[in-house]
């Protein structure tokens, strides 16, 4: 194993020290979608902005005239390439050709952000805090919840409304010129300007909303503790999956060792 492997591996492992199983899966499937944008980014740059990647097929003279400050480029391919970057806005090449700031590469890794994070079918971490109360799962307990019949958050290609009046559904873009909506669903009050914005900064960060197992109404009625199943419910798993919790005929009892309707209960839901 080489120096940089021998780093790459530390800093992974350190990354994780300390964290729970539910928290390191959240964490690999981050790492996992992050690098996808980085390759993106990557093929988007060279084709974008080719004209720094021309030092690459220097040849020894080229590479003196570089180092004399010189561009060894034409200059009506000097000129082009000044006039493109102009257009784009972005910062121009030094008097030998070379890139003086990583401008473009920014440029690029947010339009692969754009064209991935848009993808209504992504599997994406669970964000860090529950999209109505802000707390996180280990200050809850219970489950991550995406959708019920009367609740819910999800992208959509479709511009969704409308619905039952009293849980109506509300569509948002997520960017200007994609077919990609956040929708959600559910009472008035807990779909506020605030939430619904909070619902749509996950996503443009690469990550799914959801609602505890509280914000949910899935508590436990003797001590207010989330039950064990929470039923009629998507579940977001930790790996970006989602199961569904079905209505059970029986009573599951609550996560609260210490409440009377303490059960211990283990269910594809809670995986």
């Amino acid at each position: 194993m080489n120096k940089v492997k021998r780093e790459e591996t530390r800093k992974h492992e350190e990354a994780r020290r300390g964290l729970s199983d539910d928290q390191i899966a959240a964490l690999n499937l981050e790492d996992a979608l992050k690098a996808k944008v980085h390759e993106l980014a990557l093929s988007i740059h060279a084709k974008n902005f080719h004209e720094e990647y021309d030092l690459i097929y220097d040849s020894y003279a080229d590479v003196l005239d570089r180092r004399k400050g010189i561009n060894p480029m034409s200059q009506e391919y000097i000129e082009q390439i000044r006039q493109k970057r102009k257009a784009l806005g972005v910062s121009q090449l030094s008097d030998e050709g070379l890139a003086v700031s990583e401008d473009t590469f920014i440029v690029c890794e947010n339009e692969a952000k754009k064209q991935i994070y848009a993808d209504v079918t992504l599997k994406r971490p669970p964000a860090k805090t529950c999209v109505f109360c802000d707390k996180s799962l280990e200050e809850v307990g219970g489950r991550r919840l995406v959708a019920q019949r009367i609740k819910g958050v999800k992208l959509s290609a479709e511009c969704m409304g409308g619905g039952n009046p009293d849980f109506p559904y509300k569509s948002v873009k997520l960017f200007d010129d994609l077919k990609a909506y956040v929708v959600v669903w559910g009472e008035k009050s807990l779909w506020t300007e605030s939430a619904v914005n909070k619902a749509k900064n996950e996503f443009l960060t690469g990550h799914r909303p959801w609602f505890c197992q509280i914000c949910g109404v899935r508590a436990c009625m003797q001590c207010g503790s989330p039950i064990n199943h929470p039923s009629g419910s998507d579940v977001l798993c930790s790996d970006g999956n989602t199961t569904h919790a079905s209505i059970l005929p029986c009573d599951c009892g609550c996560i609260n060792p210490t409440c009377k309707k303490y059960q211990s209960f283990k269910s594809e839901s809670s995986q």
